[in-house]
């Protein structure tokens, strides 16, 4: 049986996550000890991550509520278009049996 399959990805992004944060933390004068530059850098990726992620879902919030509004006035400005349902919506006003006799006899 396989594993779980986004596991191998939850790896990949923790490696990827962990090589950033080495880089970040080479990029850190070496007079700032490793310890506190490695936490420092960590806590400001997670900043910028959380910060992106809040602009992408407000973003989204923001698309979707905006459609979700037009769409309802679109409904609203437009309920007088739609047909009504019931037995009295068929836009035809004969019988639809009488009209296939009517047809039938004017092909014979």
């Amino acid at each position: 049986m396989k594993g779980i399959p986004d596991f191998e990805a939850v790896q990949t992004v923790w490696k990827v996550a962990k090589d950033g944060i080495e880089v970040g933390t080479n990029m850190v004068p070496e007079t700032v000890p490793r310890p506190v530059a490695r936490i420092s850098i960590t806590v400001v990726a997670l900043s910028v991550a959380l910060y992106v992620l809040k602009s992408f879902l407000s973003t989204a919030f923001f698309v979707l509520a905006t459609m979700g509004l037009a769409y309802f006035i679109y409904i609203a400005l437009n309920k007088d278009d739609r047909p009504k349902g019931g037995a009295d919506s068929t836009p035809t006003e004969e019988d639809p049996v009488e009209e296939a006799r009517r047809i039938m006899e004017k092909y014979k």
